[in-house]
């Protein structure tokens, strides 16, 4: 597979596609990285030797309808200067996971049209895949904002009950991005800001 293609429809950059086969419905591309690109993945230094290799399996977008599978052939680095021993540093596919940030963004994309179930099925991907996906995005996009930039707020009460159930809500007035939401009203809902 031509390297523009590989990183285009997979976000794969740093390796080669060694060849493709088809099994059982299923494309699987052969791919391994660059060894100018081998670094510690602890200090970034390119002072390394190679000390083995482990076959791992990434789900990436689908290709035509087909599930496509990089397999990959990892390598295991020991380096020269900090004496750390682990694997390469995995661009395209986040720590402990078995599947490309390509397939999880597109997954996400597809969410916000269908139910996990339907994209689960559409993907030939299980439930809790596709559930992991999307919460790993809403973590991303939705934990705790960086104030330090913070210069005009705004605060505000509401209540979520009629009379029962009070919120304090603080506001970045520049941008309109949601800071922090408080239980109960007053000086007291503000503690925890």
């Amino acid at each position: 597979m031509n390297p523009s293609d590989l990183y285009h429809q997979h976000g794969v950059k740093e390796q080669v596609c060694t060849r493709a086969e088809y099994r059982s419905k299923t494309i699987v591309l052969h791919i391994k990285t660059k060894k100018s690109k081998f670094y510690c993945a602890h200090c970034k230094s390119k002072n390394v030797i190679r000390s083995g290799v482990v076959l791992r399996d990434f789900r990436t977008v689908p290709v035509g309808g087909k599930p496509v599978v990089l397999r990959m052939t990892v390598q295991r680095l020991e380096c020269k200067d900090c004496g750390c021993v682990c694997q390469e540093h995995i661009h395209f596919a986040a720590q402990q996971t078995t599947f490309t940030r390509h397939l999880a963004r597109y997954a996400v994309e597809l969410c916000r049209m269908a139910s996990i179930k339907s994209v689960a099925a559409h993907l030939k991907l299980s439930w809790n895949t596709v559930k992991e996906m999307v919460k790993g995005y809403l973590e991303r996009t939705y934990s705790k904002p960086d104030i330090s930039d913070l210069k005009v707020i705004g605060i505000d009460e509401f209540a979520v009950k009629k009379g029962h159930v009070n919120k304090t809500i603080v506001v970045n007035l520049e941008t309109g991005q949601i800071v922090y939401v408080g239980d109960g009203k007053g000086a007291d809902a503000l503690d925890g800001f």
